[in-house]
Formats: C-alpha cells, structure tokens, sequence
C-alpha cells in the first residue's frame, strides 16, 4: 500500500486521506466502525433497512473450518435491528424442526437432503416475522445451502410472501411451489394474489452453488432458472471441482452454442427401455388426470404431459401473475466468475479457520465487493472486514473497484510467504487501529501487517487445491454410479447429455465468455497452474478483478 510523500502515519485510528484546505497535507480520517455497501458512502445516512439471510452448506455449521457463510457473517453488523436484520442457518444435515440433529437423522439428511422443505420455510418464516415495506432483501448462500437459496428466491416469486400473522399458510405455501403441475402453478398464482404481497429480492450471492440436493436429484420451480423479483444474482464458482454429485447449477445458459438434446442413456438399462418403447410396451408419455383442463392457451397444450419443460412453465407463470405490474419487473444482473479450487476452496471450510493463506479468501472478498457494487447497503464491519484482507480505504467513503495488479510481490514478501513469516491476518486491523488492541500493540506494527488486498489474493492464490477425489477416496464409489453429464460433440462447440459413470471428469464450462478471477490468469501464465476443465475450443476467458 502506497501513499502520498507528504502523507504523516499517525498511531490512532487511521483511514482513508484527504488534503487540508489550509495547509497542503494529507490528513488521516478515522475510519467508522461500520460501512454500509454503496458505491456512494455519502447515501449512507438515507439508506433503508437490509434484510441478510445466510444459508450454509451441506453438514456445515459454526466450528473450526468454517465456512464463507459463517466467514461472511461474521462480517456483519448486528447491534441495530432498526437498520439490519440477519438471519444464519446451518447447512443440510445439522439440524431440524426441533433444532441440531445427531446420528442417522443428519445423515439421511445429508444423502437425500430430507430437510430441503424445513431450511427454505424456516427462512420463509424469519421474512415474514421482520419484513417490513421497502426493506432491502439480500440472499446468501454456499453448495446446497446456495441451491436452497435459489428456492427461497423462487418460493417468494412464485407465492409471494404472507404476512407475520398468517403462519398457519406456511405449509400451504410451500405446497403450491413445489407442485410443479399445471394446476399448481394456477393455484400459485391465485394464492398469491389472495394472501401474499410482492416482495423482491435485491442480491442473491452464491458460492458454487450444486444443482441437486442429496443422491436422490431434485428440481424446484425456478430453483436453477431466473426469476424477475431478483435484481442482482452473483455467483462464485469453482473450477477444479469434479465429482459426480456436486454438478454446477448455473443462473442459465442463454448461449445459441449450447444445444440442448435429449439425454442418451447408453447404460444397459438405458438401452433396453430404448427397446421397450421402440414396440410401443410402455408408453414414453404419461398422463397426469390433475393437470387435464384448459388453464390458458400455452398451458393447454401441454395439460396432458407431468414432465413440463420448466423454462416454459415459467414463462407462462407471468401471463397467470396478476400481482405483479409489468413496470415491477426486474431485469437481473447477473454475473458468475471461476475461481481456482475444488468446492470447498471456493465455499470455505476445506482448511482450518487459523490458516493464513487459503483459496476461499478470493471469492468471499469478491462476493464482499460485489455488495459494494451492488448497492446492498448491507452494513459490514470495518475491523471485520480488514481482518478478512480488504482494503477499508477502497470501500470508504466511496467504493472504488479493485484491478489486477501490474507487478507481482516483491522477492523480500515472497521469501516471508515461503518462511511462514507472515503475521495473522487479524494484525490488519490492530494495524488499522480498529480493534481494542493497546497503544502498545500498535506501536510494534511492520509492513507486513497491513498488505496490500491485491496482494493477499496473491499470496491466497498459492494455496493447495484441497480436491476431495484425492484426499478423501470414498469419493469414487460414487463415480462409478451413473449420472447425467455433459459431454462435448465433436466439433467441441456445442454439448449433450449423456447417462454414464463420471470418472472423476472435469466441469463443463459452456459459456463462450466465461468470466474468469484474475488470479487464476496469473498462475496460468506463470505456469503454476493448469485449467482442467473442459471448454469450447473458441471460447474466450474474460478476465476480471
């Protein structure tokens, strides 16, 4: 971190600088104790209230590797309910109706994701009890915990959200928007009109969110798909992850390259019911008594088929929404970066809290960034955030986006990094003044106690990849089950889905202009890593900070 020559360290409380109208120096502004994210600081003072809910992953809750989610949270301000509220869950196997579970329930849990209903109306409910008009709702989540998100972000779409004293409905809900018929979704949508009000969703946030919840897949309406009550939709995904039962879901390929086909299922199985249908033995269409009747012209057509291609369905939801004016709705802006490392590199929790250099750092300072660019207004933690190797002066008093940096560390750093010799990341903000460390302390503080944000993802950047189809072998057997996957045709432009054994295959990135971390980039370059997954031949990275 470079600063003016004129520029006077002081051992206070230190922030960003600005010059003096009297004198040409550059003075030291103390830093607050809390910002909220805006791009423009100075709209502080007129924001309204924010709303954060933090979902956690499969299995994971507050403990000795957390999580971005837990990393994430304790970022946040909690003193004031009149200006935020926030609400954390533990993940998918720790808990349910009547708190943290143990034994065979958490694991049945965990393999089938049997308490999917009971984490998204738990956070339903925490809406209901604090909602109040005009708050700002904010979205988080990380693997299944970020999947469940994405229900939540649905469920309020589809049924909107009932008022605090209506409890009694939530089942009921819930109901309509996992039934995914013809006649549920009408049924949503008159639901809605009669009990719920609009709500929109600001941000949903997302670390390499998985498409399926447990070995037995699910799919919930607009749980993959996008929704217009959310405005910005941020996701954080991992590269190197490659086991059959953490596939990607994605916010929606909207790539022409990208064909969609029918899933060719060449298992022996597969093969036979090919056979079966080829003679008219079974029929390959199934008829759903409670979806006959004419629910409007679109839906008419397909009233006889259970299996309806969700996109359509969706689409034809806005025609049966009355609730919602064509003014109100919200055009998402969505971005998904890749980043360097298996999925708990990118979500957190594959290495002890106490580590001072690893992979999930980057994407939650990003995730953290986007707040800022954003608008959120979520309300952080100055010293918090410092500790977690942002730099304050960048977001205060107003955000300046971050870039790659022009140079590399400096051989003196580099050879600190290799002796460990690095100070606890938790120095940055004693460095700073920010937390309730002695004048003593202060005193004693070096260069190495406050780098440079750039830096620190630098450093974070050579941390192992912590892949669990190698440390953990138990992994495989679920790579000998076949699965869907995506596999690339010929030409290499475009994919298909086929049924068989994943093998330990890398991801599938289909976009043609993937958005790629800049650290990852770097090592490419440097020759310290290597891009595993698979891509279209004429795809372009497109590099980002």
């Amino acid at each position: 971190m470079s600063f003016p020559s004129d520029y006077v360290p002081r051992t206070s409380v230190q922030s960003t600088y600005h010059k003096s109208s009297h004198e040409d120096k550059y003075v030291a502004e103390p830093f607050p104790t809390a910002v909220r994210a805006l791009k423009d600081g100075a709209a502080s003072h007129e924001h309204t209230r924010t709303l954060v809910i933090c979902l956690d992953g499969t299995g994971d809750q507050f403990d000795n590797d957390n999580s971005n989610v837990v990393h994430f949270v304790s970022c946040l301000r909690k003193h004031d309910p009149s200006k935020q509220v926030t609400y954390y869950q533990s993940g998918i196997g720790t808990y349910d109706a009547g708190g943290l579970r143990n034994g065979m329930a958490a694991a049945i849990d965990m393999a089938v994701g049997s308490g999917l209903g009971i984490h998204i109306k738990d956070a339903y409910k925490f809406l209901m009890q604090n909602y109040r008009d005009g708050d700002k709702i904010c979205l988080f989540g990380f693997s299944r915990g970020a999947y469940t998100v994405r229900c939540l972000a649905g469920m309020l779409h589809k049924v909107g959200l009932l008022p605090a004293s209506n409890g009694a409905q939530v089942n009921f809900a819930y109901s309509f928007f996992k039934d995914d018929t013809v006649e549920g979704w009408k049924m949503s949508a008159q639901f809605k009109k009669t009990f719920c009000t609009n709500v929109n969703v600001h941000f949903v946030g997302v670390w390499d969110c998985v498409a399926s919840v447990g070995f037995i897949p699910r799919k919930l309406p607009f749980s993959k798909s996008p929704t217009n009550s959310i405005h910005f939709f941020r996701h954080a995904m991992a590269l190197d992850e490659h086991r059959a039962k953490f596939k990607l879901c994605q916010w929606q390929q909207q790539n022409p390259a990208v064909q969609r086909k029918d899933t060719i299922d060449n298992t022996p199985r597969g093969k036979l019911e090919r056979e079966v249908r080829k003679y008219g033995i079974f029929s390959s269409i199934r008829k759903n008594k409670a979806t006959e009747g004419v629910v409007s012209d679109g839906l008419a057509k397909r009233s006889n088929t259970a299996e309806i291609d969700h996109y359509d369905m969706e689409a034809e939801f806005e025609k049966l929404d009355g609730t919602r004016k064509a003014h109100q709705r919200a055009i998402t802006d969505a971005k998904e970066c890749y980043f360097m490392g298996a999925h708990a590199d990118v979500g957190g929790g594959a290495v002890p809290n106490e580590t001072r250099h690893m992979l999930s750092r980057i994407p939650l300072r990003w995730m953290i960034r986007q707040c800022f660019e954003c608008d959120t207004g979520i309300l952080f933690s100055t010293s918090a955030l410092a500790e977690q190797g942002l730099d304050l002066s960048t977001l205060w008093p107003d955000y300046k986006p971050t870039e790659r940096p022009r140079t590399g560390p400096s051989s003196t750093l580099l050879e600190k990094y290799e002796q460990g010799a690095i100070p606890p990341i938790t120095r940055r903000s004693t460095a700073l003044g920010l937390d309730d460390s002695t004048q003593h302390d202060r005193a004693n503080i070096g260069s190495l106690d406050l780098l440079p944000e750039q830096m620190e993802d630098y450093l974070d950047s050579m941390a192992g990849i912590n892949d669990q189809l190698v440390q953990a072998k138990g992994w495989w057997i679920l790579e000998l089950w076949p699965v869907k996957v995506r596999v690339q045709l010929k030409d290499q432009d475009g994919w298909e889905k086929k049924v068989r054994m994943n093998l330990g295959r890398y991801r599938a990135v289909r976009e043609m202009s993937p958005n790629l971390h800049w650290t990852v980039q770097d090592r490419v370059e440097k020759d310290q890593y290597k891009l595993r997954c698979r891509h279209n031949s004429n795809a372009k990275w497109n590099v980002i900070a």
